[in-house]
């Protein structure tokens, strides 16, 4: 009895909340608040392992939330644009109907036009479903140069029949936005002519479900460089999208053209990345790859590779290498 008398008493004091608002429902009339559209405050943040502290990114700019019902299954889409985000900041989703629902967000999907989705159907769509995948062009994936990615999924909400308790009922959830954009600078140093050789990227990380999980088996995305040579080393600069192991991930270095010699081709995250034991790819997304290579026989050998300067590989190849 005194839980519903809280409920009555709280329903009552949102009804007149929105009297003095000037909402919708400003009926003085008792029964039209069961008329009034119930609601879920939403507040997103970010937080991964490595922060001390719950973080608001001023690089989120429009977000998409997706709504599921008890059967997670599809149930609507919510966008909301120019979202500021902060500790105050949440966005009202309302719902005509009771009901079980929980809430997927994606946030700058819809910038650049680098991504294809798909249009979710009602009542049949799941969250493992394909929502979006990058575009290629040529053979290289769409650019991601200035741009965040970002996915993150609530618990459950349950939202009451309002004749239940005589009006109108307002939950909270948040939801922790984690970022899908990676940003990876590769410095080799040592080519007589940099301008020569160059460097590939290549995941098969391109095709996303409502979830944000990784679709298997999909196409190879072929990232594309940002070239720069000073003097004897090259830098090649690439943005892409999530990073975990078992996407066949690979990083090569080669001469230029179809017949270029391969100089270096190994397994980009578990031979380079996570060889540094400070890497943690839930919180990091900024990596420096540094190679030093050496001249031998009308050829290069790599002789140091560094990854965000912790020295991961020191090859004993004949020739010696630089401190």
């Amino acid at each position: 009895m005194k839980k519903n008398l809280h409920i009555r008493i709280v329903a009552a004091m949102l009804f007149l909340t929105g009297i003095i608002a000037g909402s919708g429902c400003d009926a003085l009339i008792y029964e039209d608040m069961l008329n009034c559209p119930q609601g879920v405050y939403l507040k997103f943040y970010t937080k991964t392992p490595c922060d001390a502290d719950t973080l608001y990114p001023a690089d989120i700019s429009n977000i998409t939330v997706y709504v599921f019902d008890a059967g997670d299954k599809f149930y609507m889409e919510w966008p909301a644009e120019n979202v500021n985000l902060s500790k105050s900041y949440e966005l009202l989703i309302p719902f005509a109907s009771p009901g079980k629902y929980s809430f997927v967000a994606w946030a700058n999907n819809n910038s650049n036009g680098s991504f294809e989705q798909k249009n979710l159907k009602k009542g049949i769509t799941t969250k493992g479903d394909l929502l979006l995948h990058l575009k290629q062009t040529s053979g290289y994936a769409a650019g991601l140069k200035n741009q965040k990615l970002y996915e993150g999924n609530s618990n459950y909400v349950f939202l009451p029949d309002p004749e239940s308790i005589g009006g109108p009922y307002y939950d909270h959830t948040s939801i922790n936005m984690w970022e899908y954009t990676n940003r990876i600078e590769v410095i080799v140093e040592g080519f007589r002519n940099p301008e020569d050789f160059m460097v590939d990227i290549k995941i098969r990380n391109g095709h996303y479900s409502v979830n944000g999980e990784v679709i298997l088996n999909s196409d190879v995305m072929n990232y594309p460089a940002e070239y720069t040579y000073i003097d004897s080393t090259l830098t090649a600069k690439f943005n892409t999208l999530k990073l975990e192991t078992g996407h066949d991930d690979r990083l090569t270095i080669k001469g230029v053209g179809e017949a270029g010699e391969v100089l270096y081709n190994e397994d980009l995250l578990g031979t380079l990345l996570l060889q540094n034991p400070n890497v943690n790819l839930r919180c990091d997304h900024d990596f420096i790859i540094r190679f030093k290579v050496k001249e031998h026989i009308d050829t290069y050998v790599v002789t140091e590779v560094w990854v965000n300067d912790w020295l991961i590989h020191s090859y004993q190849t004949g020739v010696d290498a630089d401190g």
